[in-house]
């Protein structure tokens, strides 16, 4: 469903734009969006899991619908 390479493409920007407005400790600045990611991430590990028993139908065009309601745009 592409939510891997959307989150990666979000977390790398994320990661520049917290660098960028570091204080120049780079350790810090990647520990502080760290934090800030595994909060997202863990979201998305449960979403992800879930997701192909809630969306595997015998009627392919079902499954979108029901990812719509799931994880809404």
């Amino acid at each position: 469903m592409g939510a891997g390479t959307n989150r990666a493409m979000l977390e790398g920007a994320g990661l520049a734009e917290s660098i960028a407005a570091g204080s120049g400790d780079l350790d810090q600045a990647v520990r502080a969006f760290e934090e800030q990611m595994w909060a997202r991430a863990g979201k998305w590990a449960k979403i992800t899991t879930a997701g192909p028993e809630r969306l595997v139908r015998p009627d392919p065009a079902a499954a979108p619908a029901l990812f719509d309601r799931v994880q809404p745009a």
